[in-house]
């Protein structure tokens, strides 16, 4: 019989995966990069899906050198972007009613909790505070404070050390394959929230995948899930009598 894997803490991806930010990541972002001549096609899109903003930045650089954009130092670049994004998205972001409840569940079960993000540390920290989870966590990391962006682990494995747990007592809750990959990189188990319409099989390394993403999650399902799957994921609060 197959012993039970203790999990002592969550950590969660911000975009995508608490709150509802894809869309309007690419409603602000089309008018932003135009302004500098930049157009992308489908497949660039999904080449800065996941990867954070400082890698994005870079990534359109060698693709767009001629650029005015490219002129600018990275600082700059992120700061105006985030600027951008905050004013656009201001009364539009959503967190995603189940992940919501999934992080106050194990907030109850006694996990310790925590965001690793690709986006700027305005940005989490604003969103934090819009969908009013800003208390919620114990740690927040961004990848402007590691070497490198996902997919490397580098991000999750900073936020494991600042949990004080090992990195296989951290289960990740990501939506993108570089979220998931960094994860597996790391040596964490991962439950993957793929939005609606992905192609899956960039998941197959998690150990579940929520089909239909955090819109479609039902907490009490995955939770039984993992159960089964042999994660011990905090302690269950008693059932009042």
């Amino acid at each position: 019989m197959r012993a039970d894997r203790e999990i002592r803490a969550a950590i969660f991806d911000l975009d995508g995966t608490l709150v509802d930010s894809e869309p309007l990541y690419a409603e602000s972002d089309t008018p932003f990069l135009a302004e500098y001549g930049i157009v992308l096609d489908k497949g660039t899109e999904a080449r800065l899906v996941g990867i954070g903003i400082r890698d994005s930045f870079l990534l359109l650089e060698r693709l767009f050198p001629e650029s005015p954009l490219s002129a600018l130092p990275l600082a700059e670049r992120i700061g105006r972007k985030d600027l951008q994004y905050l004013g656009y998205s201001e009364g539009r972001d959503i967190l995603f009613p189940a992940t919501g409840e999934l992080v106050a569940e194990l907030r109850g079960r006694g996990l310790r909790l925590a965001i690793a993000s690709g986006s700027s540390p305005l940005v989490v920290a604003t969103m934090l505070a819009r969908i009013g989870l800003a208390s919620s966590f114990d740690q927040v990391v961004t990848a402007s404070e590691v070497a490198r962006g996902k997919p490397a682990g580098d991000i999750f494995l900073e936020t494991a050390r600042r949990l004080g747990f090992e990195p296989g007592s951290c289960l990740v809750f990501e939506d993108s394959v570089p979220g998931l990959l960094a994860a597996v990189r790391a040596g964490m188990p991962c439950v993957a929230l793929p939005e609606p319409g992905s192609e899956l099989g960039g998941f197959a390394q998690a150990q579940l995948i929520v089909e239909g993403g955090p819109a479609a999650l039902d907490v009490a399902a995955l939770l039984g899930s993992l159960e089964t799957r042999g994660f011990r994921v905090g302690t269950k609060k008693a059932t009042p009598a």
